[in-house]
């Protein structure tokens, strides 16, 4: 196809300034009193506490790290006691294999889905012994926002209904993720505990897991003065447990210094590198004997780990016994959630002349085309492709260093697979020989440049490959179903202001720059939403929005509406945030009106000396549109400073609150 092509009203990030601008919150749940085996848990807890002996407690505070086989996930175990009846626990240190990114999740803007997803990881994870598992996305050491997305309130909310489904399923997640405090720029510090903050609210419970780097001399990477926070402002009663990349150096003596700045942080369980030797062994026993740790302090972390894993359930049900090579085998198995996950998860970026849904034919078949690590997806894709009735060919050879198949010059329409920077040689000549291109990218990199996007008609983020997936995508690229997904993090195309790694959309608002595709955009093959009747009333600290959605399109689409707010000149550190969205689903010409209710005390800052939120009296705008850069409804309001306490909301652990919203 050569030719002028058609825009139809895609963001293309012609815009010379980002227009609108918002303030965060999140979702919080009701209270309770929870009860196991017809015992309250407070009293259980302390019978079972008073049982341990120091000897228990001090093994109790101390994991054993298995270093793992090629292929097998690292794991860490707590020594059962079973003379009081608590099991041996398995705790696993990484994602499990062919486990979805966080971004992918992310970008379904569905917990309802994320805690179906969470329940699904939980039999995955009991199947394979294992009790306790890292959630990613959220923690209190960020990895940047290629792995945690960009947004708190999103982040927090999709995470921790993750999280709350694997707490129904008897796990125990841990907040922080496998790749935690590992490298990258993070989040704003502010964005990245407010994430935290609202995880553990949404999930009613969990723990924390940070990684710390020994020789930075700072427990939990670089969280400034955690332990307060969590403990005294948050009132947090879960475990925190931590991961030092080696061992301190020197003897116990020498090593107090940082054992003490980790309990001060908060931190409960050691997960040791070496096992006999860490840094809650010779240590904390030489601590104990000085006076310079109370033992009521141990009897604190105790309590603390053994309340959080009787929240999840793993005390009274606790995962089967698995050896580690059957557990390697059972943790490559794939979950059919997992495809239904990458269904709402994928994002229709670009779909000029209207190429998607892709329709081929006997006489003009569609061209897949994959190179190196996407071969197998393109391969899979396509076989799927003709179980819908489509006709498909998969090109004759997997090209390389950005050689076009032999087959390609003839075909009308080529769908290629990309992994990475290096196909751009390739999708750059396909699109030359003039027929229409559909780029599907299979990574998770919000920065990748795309010199070729004026050159193709199609692009759908579907994130990083891993093993099966192929049916839904398939119908997605065939229309038997739409896209939903909107993008968790900002598309730069590789320009970006300096401090995009902290901020995200909010460092474009700063710097009055457009992104290639902004935070939360996402395209419908045919539905086309429109929005109205935006209303903003305050109730109490609460802020009530209604507002209209209605579908123009010509086909039935899920729409993903978001509110932001506008911060007074000078408050916070960014002129906007996201406040909170809904999902609907939508026939054409259907509409629905929609509400929902902002927790006005998660609009405000931290106020870390009072522990305690902060809204600043002043003027603020409620707008509401598609995404962060195309806000079309806007309400002014003024609020009065309000201060909230810090705690988090009471509720049952195993209790579940997902809200689709």
């Amino acid at each position: 196809m050569t030719g002028a092509r058609r825009r139809s009203g895609q963001w293309r990030g012609r815009m010379s300034r980002v227009a609108v601008a918002a303030v965060a919150a999140g979702l919080v749940g009701g209270g309770g009193v929870i009860r196991a085996g017809g015992v309250e848990r407070p009293a259980k807890l302390a019978v079972l506490l008073a049982r341990l002996t120091p000897a228990e407690k001090l093994d109790l505070v101390q994991a054993r790290l298995s270093r793992p086989q090629a292929g097998q996930a690292t794991v860490v175990t707590l020594p059962g006691i079973p003379r009081v009846g608590l099991p041996a626990v398995r705790i696993a240190l990484e994602g499990a294999q062919g486990a979805p990114s966080p971004l992918a999740l992310m970008a379904s803007w569905d917990l309802g889905l994320a805690h179906r997803v969470g329940l699904a990881s939980a039999r995955s994870a009991r199947a394979a012994g294992q009790a306790a598992v890292p959630v990613g996305g959220v923690g209190p050491v960020g990895v940047g926002r290629t792995r945690d997305g960009e947004d708190p309130l999103l982040a927090g909310s999709v995470m921790g209904a993750m999280a709350a489904g694997l707490m129904s399923g008897h796990v125990l997640p841990l907040f922080g993720g496998d790749d935690a405090g590992r490298a990258g720029p993070s989040v704003l510090p502010g964005d990245r505990m407010l994430g935290l903050y609202l995880a553990i609210g949404q999930a009613h419970g969990g723990g924390i897991l940070c990684r710390t780097t020994v020789a930075a001399a700072r427990p939990c990477g670089d969280t400034d003065r955690m332990g307060r926070t969590i403990r005294e402002g948050w009132r947090f009663g879960g475990m925190v447990t931590e991961v030092a990349d080696r061992e301190a150096d020197g003897d116990g003596t020498s090593r107090l210094p940082f054992l003490l700045a980790s309990i001060a942080d908060g931190v409960d369980l050691e997960a040791s590198p070496s096992g006999a030797d860490g840094l809650y062994a010779v240590p904390l026993r030489q601590a104990l004997r000085s006076g310079a740790m109370p033992w009521s302090r141990l009897d604190t972390m105790a309590e603390r780990i053994l309340r959080t894993f009787d929240e999840s359930g793993v005390i009274d049900r606790p995962a089967p016994y698995v050896t580690p090579q059957a557990a390697a085998g059972l943790s490559s198995a794939r979950d059919p959630l997992l495809d239904e996950e990458m269904a709402e998860g994928a994002v229709l970026l670009q779909n000029e002349n209207d190429v998607l849904p892709l329709a081929g034919t006997q006489a003009e078949p569609v061209l897949v085309v994959g190179t190196g690590g996407t071969h197998d997806a393109a391969g899979a894709v396509a076989e799927a492709m003709r179980r819908t009735g489509q006709v498909v060919r998969l090109a004759a050879d997997s090209p390389g260093d950005g050689g076009v198949p032999a087959d390609a010059a003839k075909a009308d329409c080529v769908l290629v697979f990309s992994d990475g920077r290096q196909d751009d040689r390739l999708i750059a000549a396909l699109a030359g020989n003039g027929g229409h291109v559909v780029v599907v990218l299979l990574s998770d990199d919000p920065d990748r440049p795309m010199p070729w996007l004026d050159l193709v008609d199609g692009v759908v983020q579907a994130w990083s490959w891993r093993g099966g997936g192929a049916p839904a995508l398939a119908a997605l690229l065939t229309g038997q179903k739409d896209f939903a997904g909107r993008l968790p993090a900002t598309f730069t195309g590789g320009r970006a202001p300096a401090d995009v790694g902290r901020g995200g959309y909010k460092a474009f608002d700063r710097a009055h720059v457009a992104p290639l595709f902004p935070f939360g955009y996402g395209l419908s093959e045919r539905a086309r939403f429109t929005y109205s009747d935006l209303r903003v009333t305050r109730d109490g600290t609460r802020l009530v929005v209604s507002f209209g959605v209605a579908n123009a399109g010509s086909g039935a689409g899920r729409d993903v509406p978001q509110i932001y707010l506008d911060l007074p000149a000078g408050v916070g550190d960014a002129p906007k945030r996201l406040v909170g969205w809904r999902t609907v689903q939508l026939a054409p010409g259907q509409g629905a009106h929609l509400s929902m209710g902002i927790d006005a005390h998660l609009l405000g800052q931290w106020n870390a000396p009072a522990l305690e939120w902060v809204v600043p009296a002043g003027d603020y705008t409620v707008s509401l549109g598609a995404h962060s850069a195309n806000l079309v409804r806007h309400v002014a309001l003024h609020l009065p400073e309000m201060h909230v306490p810090g705690a988090l909301p009471p509720g049952p652990a195993a209790e579940s609150t997902v809200r689709d919203e």
